[in-house]
């Protein structure tokens, strides 16, 4: 039997919603999974667009994209090493690009958004869960992770820091969308829940950067939902009062939290040195994109005891690699985003889409705040997880602005 060219689209684009809600599912547990499943989407994705003709959707961050692309390419004919700069070009970058548009097309309604975001919130749920049981236990049961930090959690993610990252972009979801006008009173009480839950984890991860990149979404959030400024003060005024019963590591920190005399503070400032020092030799246009690793030998300082690592600051690495030129395309990306985003926050009515944008927002935000001290952008799974809120957020808007058109 022959498949006829709507039955053919029609599968397609049930393969990417299904593979966008595998990849929600399985973001903290499994790397091998969501990178099938986000290969299996693209491949679905590109033939569901040759068949039914269709362009590639347009969105306020289409330039800026291919502004990024097109620099990237480049990179690799003028990189330091053009095997490891085309690798991460096919294997992360080009796998990217192509994601955030799956996710910004596929998610073309109301009722999709609501599914995403809800097998999100039950993962995110069977991760704190995870969380606590580690904390107690000091052994995960989802991935079985051997003990690495005694003092902090971690869950099914390789570090602390991760976990964090990927707690504090799920409660601006919740947060968001607590204070949406909800028909069941039951739905608020089991986002509160859930909420107290992921902060209760967020705060055993010890993370300064997944801390600060909470506050930075709550800030913003706290814009347009003026009563969260009030709650999270309150919530502030608790936490000060209860600190002396923390854990004494999390009092330390919390005591702390502008000193950085640790052992991981000290690492990245030498990192981040050579980082510079990088930069610096090929300042417009990089040393090649994926070669940070590959040169680090020959920057860092000669007392540096550890093997090579990655940057420990998003804007550095990709200053590093693909120069001013290739960041400031990358900037320009987030500073469309948000231009678009507020805009559209500003003028629409406050619906589901609207909640939805907003935590987008909040969660992009809090994101780059902790890329400034971390390596998230560069995991596979936090990586990924950037590209699908990124576009939530895009698919969100689209949603908004066909609702107005109908209004």
């Amino acid at each position: 039997m022959i498949l006829k060219k709507i039955d053919i689209i029609s599968i397609c684009d049930k393969v990417c919603i299904s593979s966008l809600y595998a990849i929600a599912f399985f973001l903290p547990i499994s790397k091998a999974i969501i990178e099938g499943f986000s290969i299996l989407a693209i491949i679905s994705y590109l033939i569901k667009k040759l068949v039914s003709s269709e362009d590639i959707p347009k969105t306020p961050l289409n330039q800026p994209l291919f502004i990024y692309l097109f620099i990237c390419i480049i990179s690799i004919f003028i990189s330091s090493n053009l095997k490891i700069s085309s690798r991460t070009f096919f294997n992360k970058t080009l796998q990217d690009f192509a994601f955030f548009f799956v996710a910004a097309d596929t998610l073309n309604n109301k009722r999709r958004l609501k599914n995403i975001l809800s097998i999100l919130f039950f993962s995110s749920f069977v991760l704190g869960i995870d969380g606590i049981y580690q904390y107690f236990t000091r052994k995960d049961f989802l991935r079985n992770r051997p003990v690495i930090f005694m003092d902090r959690i971690y869950a099914s993610f390789a570090t602390p820091n991760a976990f964090g990252c990927y707690l504090s972009v799920i409660i601006s979801f919740i947060v968001a969308l607590f204070f949406k006008k909800l028909t069941l009173k039951l739905s608020r009480f089991l986002y509160a829940g859930l909420f107290i839950l992921l902060f209760v984890c967020l705060m055993l991860t010890v993370s300064r950067g997944a801390w600060l990149a909470f506050f930075v979404s709550t800030l913003f959030l706290s814009i347009w939902i003026h009563i969260l400024g009030v709650i999270f003060l309150i919530l502030g005024i608790i936490l000060v009062a209860i600190q002396p019963l923390c854990h004494p590591f999390i009092q330390e920190r919390l005591a702390n939290f502008f000193i950085f005399t640790d052992t991981s503070s000290i690492d990245r400032k030498f990192i981040w040195q050579a980082g510079w020092k990088m930069f610096i030799s090929k300042p417009w246009i990089g040393i090649g994109l994926g070669t940070f690793m590959f040169n680090f030998k020959k920057f860092i300082a000669n007392d540096y005891k550890y093997s090579a690592a990655y940057a420990h600051n998003c804007y550095l690495q990709m200053a590093s690699e693909i120069g001013i030129i290739g960041l400031v395309s990358f900037l320009l990306i987030l500073a469309l985003f948000f231009y678009s985003g507020i805009k559209a926050l500003n003028t629409c009515e406050k619906k589901f889409n609207w909640y939805v944008l907003l935590a987008s927002l909040a969660a992009i935000l809090g994101y780059s705040v902790q890329m400034a001290v971390d390596t998230i952008l560069y995991s596979l799974d936090l990586g990924m997880l950037f590209w699908l809120v990124l576009g939530i957020g895009v698919a969100a808007l689209k949603n908004l602005e066909v609702d107005s058109a109908r209004v």
